[in-house]
């Protein structure tokens, strides 16, 4: 009965000491699974700004769809990814956030919170003699197979980078 008890309270011991750890470990792999996440639709809008001439308003811009998957929390982190004017932000829930630079000015009607799947539309077009890329939540029809979310012509699945 003895080794039962000192091998629970030696078990517990353990779990305390390395749950900071892997706290922290799980926060450091959100972060970076949200900065490549971000970083990659920070390169779609700068891809999309050099191979295409932005359009006045009221003309059909070019564009693409992609698919922005935010790290899914798997022990104790979570947190968003938000979309703002010249913004690309990973917000987790404790530690910092990390930005990710465009080197092409992103512009939304409203700062996107993504905590989830979510595709978005990316158009380039020209306000006031300035290139920008509009970034807005994509249209996809529901039973629809013909609106797969391309990146270059290629279906994605998700643009999330290994780490």
């Amino acid at each position: 009965m003895i080794r039962v008890v000192l091998a629970v309270v030696v078990a517990t011991a353990l779990f305390g000491v390395s749950l900071p750890a892997a706290e922290r470990v799980e926060r450091d792999r959100n972060g970076e699974l949200a900065t490549a996440e971000l970083s990659s639709l920070a390169r779609e809008a700068d891809s999309l700004a050099d191979g295409n001439a932005a359009l006045e308003a009221g003309r059909a811009p070019a564009g693409t769809t992609v698919v922005v998957d935010p790290p899914d929390p798997t022990l104790t982190d979570g947190g968003r990814l938000l979309v703002g004017n010249d913004r690309l932000v990973w917000a987790p829930r404790t530690g910092r956030n990390r930005t990710v630079e465009s080197a092409v000015p992103i512009r939304v009607e409203t700062p996107l919170v993504l905590s989830g799947r979510t595709p978005l539309r990316l158009s380039l077009v020209s306000t006031g003699g300035t290139t920008v890329v509009r970034v807005r939540r994509a249209r996809v029809q529901k039973r629809s197979r013909a609106q797969t979310a391309r990146v270059r012509g290629t279906p994605v699945d998700r643009l999330r980078l290994s780490v």
